[in-house]
């Protein structure tokens, strides 16, 4: 039985040159805990994972007028395999924050495009997934913890907050070729707290929680129709 949080080493991987069209990027690593993540949903450990530095020009070109983009990642994908971006768009000024009483932050919409032939085609989108800026108590739970992996078919999104309260959310997703459409795979929710003992040798912060939900595949859950809470 793998373990699917057990340590193992962060990846550092070339980007595909199929899905850099004209912009240049270059090596990132995984986070350990995220590779570790895919690793629960796929049962691999993620070897073509990896973030761009700037976006193709044909997924640019597409992104919603008055958004920037927050985080993305794009690899190969879908069957047959070809190249897709996934990519965290947000208002450039999105007010809200961290911690108010009143939540006003707008919406960060999650948009996955598939490249072909130099064209970019939004295949999936969801505004609920990603939390916004006011969402994640003291801190932005994108600008603290944002990442997205992708391996084959699993893309998983990562965010978290490390300031006041400590926790980390990790939601993966599968591309279902029957339905032509990513579908919800798990989640995985991890809390931390202050550890209580004030040894000399004694971690900071100690687990206070872990939970996975999974979903059933005989109601499979569509990308766009997913809501996390």
């Amino acid at each position: 039985m793998i373990d699917p949080m057990a340590q193992i080493p962060s990846l550092t991987v070339l980007p595909d040159p199929d899905c850099a069209s004209t912009t240049s990027l270059s090596r990132v690593s995984v986070p350990v805990r995220l590779a570790a993540a895919l690793l629960l949903a796929t049962g691999a450990a993620p070897a073509a994972a990896w973030e761009p530095v700037a976006l193709p020009n044909a997924v640019k070109a597409k992104l919603p007028a008055g958004y920037i983009v927050r985080v993305a990642s794009c690899s190969r994908t879908l069957d047959p395999p070809q190249p897709i971006c996934i990519v965290v768009v947000a208002r450039p000024d999105e007010g809200g924050q961290p911690g108010a009483a009143v939540r006003k932050a707008p919406a960060r919409p999650l948009l996955v495009y598939r490249l072909a032939g130099g064209v970019a085609k939004l295949i999936d989108r969801n505004d609920r997934i990603v939390l916004r800026r006011d969402e994640g108590g003291q801190c932005d739970p994108i600008e603290d913890a944002g990442h997205i992996a992708i391996k084959g078919r699993y893309f998983t999104l990562e965010s978290g907050v490390a300031c006041g309260q400590h926790w980390t959310d990790f939601t993966t997703f599968r591309f279902d070729t029957a339905l032509r459409s990513f579908v919800w795979q798990n989640r995985i929710f991890e809390s931390l707290r202050l550890n209580s003992d004030a040894g000399p040798n004694a971690q900071a912060l100690v687990s206070d929680g872990r939970k996975v939900t999974r979903a059933d595949p005989r109601h499979p859950i569509r990308l766009d129709a997913y809501r996390p809470r």
